[in-house]
């Protein structure tokens, strides 16, 4: 299975960010910006087994809506008076969920990707922070990163399969998976499908996402947290890790992220974002996610 993998992944587009907002450090080359990233079309068999990651999330999320516990928030009443937040019973908490991560800086320019794969390999290796279970130049080889100055969707999920290959946090018969994140429900977002997507990685599976977007478009209404500056961006790779909230259309619900960018214009460390503003980024990209 692998090995066809590697083959299809072969096969990608680009997805680097080269930035206007501030210059690159002398040891870290830049890459001038070029065409938006060619994502290849997903085989029968990819859909295939996207659509049941779909339908496992989906059952995982039903799940949960039935026992009541993520509409808890829903029925309390907000303390007043003398009221104190030890008196708020716990079940009024916000539902939320979060993977013990470390961010990493992108060792070039273009390596969002293969950063994206460190954290996400040293989380299902279980490595102290501070370490790291394989280099991203040893990472963006599985991803052909170099080849390509980039690294597409179909590229990433096949790094991330060998970068994750018998680890321990890596649950038995899992697959990494290259999804089209559309709106399903047809009801003008898709920010709900992106937040139930992370709860069910996050919560059930235990396993962070790789999303690709659009960090700061000086076009856009949206950006990331992490990237203050407006810039001219060819996309960008993060790795959610954590999720806070229900999705209700608003800024309320939150998708907690690391990025790799401080030498690229944007930042590093972990980071937060409202899902809806998220979901925006990703719509004005690839329209895809690695999960």
């Amino acid at each position: 299975m692998f090995t066809k993998r590697i083959v299809l992944a072969a096969i990608g587009g680009l997805v680097l960010t080269a930035t206007l907002a501030a210059p690159a450090s002398a040891a870290k080359p830049t890459v001038p910006p070029t065409s938006p990233p060619i994502e290849r079309q997903l085989t029968a068999e990819e859909r295939a087994e996207a659509s049941r990651k779909v339908a496992d999330s989906d059952a995982y999320l039903a799940s949960v809506a039935e026992q009541g516990g993520d509409l808890a928030t829903l029925s309390c009443v907000s303390p007043t008076g003398t009221s104190t937040q030890a008196e708020i019973p716990p079940g009024c908490y916000a539902p939320q969920a979060y993977l013990s991560v470390t961010a990493r800086d992108q060792t070039k320019s273009y390596y969002c990707g293969p950063a994206t794969g460190q954290v996400i390999s040293n989380y299902s290796w279980a490595v102290a922070a501070g370490g790291d279970k394989y280099t991203q130049a040893k990472i963006a080889g599985w991803m052909k990163t170099e080849l390509n100055g980039g690294t597409s969707a179909p590229e990433l999920e096949a790094g991330l399969e060998l970068g994750t290959q018998g680890s321990p946090r890596r649950a038995a018969g899992w697959n990494w998976v290259v999804l089209d994140v559309f709106d399903r429900d047809r009801d003008g977002h898709t920010g709900d499908e992106l937040h139930g997507y992370v709860r069910s990685n996050v919560s059930n599976a235990k396993m962070p996402l790789a999303i690709p977007v659009k960090p700061h478009d000086p076009k856009s209404h949206y950006y990331l947290v992490s990237w203050p500056r407006a810039v001219v961006s060819v996309g960008h790779w993060i790795a959610a890790y954590g999720w806070y909230g229900h999705f209700t259309g608003t800024t309320f619900a939150r998708i907690y992220y690391t990025d790799s960018s401080r030498d690229e214009g944007g930042s590093t460390g972990k980071f937060w974002d409202p899902t809806r503003d998220i979901a925006a980024l990703i719509q004005e990209h690839t329209k895809r996610l690695v999960w």
